[in-house]
């Protein structure tokens, strides 16, 4: 791609675009041009180029710093509620390992039941036997 001269002027005018710029405030497009000057050779920009007027120019390392600063906070914000769902997943686990315990309790509770109710009701068929048998 072609540069112009005008586009690396020392005033840079981003209209307060941070990061890429898909669009100009004018609602063109922006281009990523390579500048052919000998100051910044071979280095990338974006512009907005109008038939009158160059409106946007960015320099497309600044560009990215700004895209890479923005970011920042997001992920330690999203670093920060990873954090918080590993915590509730360790929370979640000891709860879990909790009610496992729980169940062997009761299954083990249940079983004592069986067998208790089933010595009282051969205890029972015991005394009606005996009962029956003396009543005669």
């Amino acid at each position: 791609m072609s540069s112009e001269s005008t586009a690396e002027s020392s005033t840079v005018n981003t209209y307060g675009i941070r990061g890429f710029p898909a669009r100009c405030v004018c609602g063109t497009k922006t281009t990523i041009y390579t500048s052919e000057t000998n100051k910044n050779l071979g280095r990338p920009f974006f512009r907005c180029h109008t038939r009158r007027k160059t409106h946007l120019f960015k320099w497309v390392e600044d560009a990215v710093y700004e895209e890479v600063q923005d970011a920042l906070p997001k992920i330690v914000l999203l670093e920060a509620k990873l954090n918080k769902e590993k915590s509730d997943i360790e929370d979640l686990k000891g709860v879990v390992t909790e009610l496992m315990e729980e169940v062997v309790r009761t299954k083990t509770e249940v079983k004592r039941c069986k067998v208790m109710m089933t010595i009282l009701f051969v205890i029972m068929c015991v005394i009606i036997i005996v009962l029956v048998v003396s009543l005669m």
